[in-house]
């Protein structure tokens, strides 16, 4: 497929994913250069919004299960796949919050990585995996900078 054949990547999916980004990065930087007094608030307010997100992204699994009628073997994978970020993110936030950002930067690269596999078995667009993966790295890198100031 040539880069002129491709689907353009729909101007509000890129500006409310990069939006997205702006509490990662927003609370990273306020965890590292505020006041001390202050440093556990924002690292606290960081993995909320991590385990937010996290469970957003694995809900995309149960829409496309929903959208595409999965059934069978697929629809145990892919609505599994959809609770399981969720509940990650869940059991992050019962440990130190050092511990929560790391859980919930690893837990969004994964989450990026099956979006790859099921690639294969359930395609989309290309440029939503782009997306995916610049919004996953940038938020991932946000929570283990945060997790290591």
């Amino acid at each position: 497929m040539s880069i002129a054949s491709r689907p353009a990547m729909p101007l509000p999916a890129l500006l409310l994913g990069a939006g997205g980004l702006i509490p990662f990065v927003g609370l990273a930087l306020l965890a590292a250069a505020g006041p001390v007094a202050s440093h556990v608030y924002w690292l606290t307010a960081l993995s909320y919004y991590g385990a937010v997100i996290l469970a957003f992204v694995g809900a995309l699994h149960w829409a496309y299960a929903v959208k595409r009628g999965a059934e069978g073997r697929s629809a145990w994978i892919q609505y599994g796949a959809s609770v399981l970020p969720a509940l990650l993110a869940w059991l992050s936030l019962l440990f130190p919050v050092w511990t929560a950002l790391r859980l919930q930067a690893l837990a969004l690269l994964a989450c990026h990585a099956f979006d790859r596999l099921m690639q294969h078995d359930d395609p989309v667009p290309p440029w939503f995996l782009r997306l995916r993966a610049v919004l996953s790295a940038v938020a991932a890198l946000s929570l283990f900078a945060a997790s290591v100031v």
